[in-house]
């Protein structure tokens, strides 16, 4: 009887192991913020609205909605949604709509009130956030302060 050390099909297994390319990084999940901003000055006006990249929403947020939520945040009164601040688990309200006259899209209707001013944003700070669809709302949070 043959043993371990003296097999060669253990020998030769081993070695064909060794030869397999695998990747030593360690990935947990895929990072969901894929929604990045620096904040403007028109970000953070009494306008209230965020200005938010279009490529962005074309590749994250719209493949997941169905085609009336597409028809009410391309309407005139938008549609309203919910923004969770991740950090402290509060909610604020605001209208997601596109702006017929420059095809932006922004959100409104409180974000000055209900985030930018709770959260003391400045030009230059910058939010991640990310749709989720399941619960029908956007999550935020503050990426980068930006220097003082």
């Amino acid at each position: 009887m043959k043993t371990p050390e003296s097999s060669t099909s253990d020998v030769a297994h081993f070695v064909c192991a060794e030869r397999v390319d695998v990747s030593t990084d360690l990935a947990l999940y895929e990072d969901p913020w894929k929604i990045r901003k620096k904040l403007t000055g028109s970000d953070l006006s009494p306008l209230s609205r965020l200005l938010l990249p279009a490529g962005c929403l074309q590749t994250h947020v719209f493949p997941q909605m169905d085609k009336k939520m597409l028809r009410q945040v391309k309407s005139e009164e938008g549609m309203p949604v919910v923004g969770k601040d991740v950090a402290t688990g509060r909610k604020h309200q605001f209208v997601f709509r596109c702006w017929k006259s420059t095809g932006s899209y922004v959100l409104n209707g409180g974000w000055t009130k209900e985030f930018v001013e709770e959260k003391r944003l400045k030009v230059g700070d910058e939010i991640e956030m990310v749709w989720v669809m399941s619960s029908r709302m956007f999550h935020f949070k503050v990426l980068h302060r930006a220097a003082a």
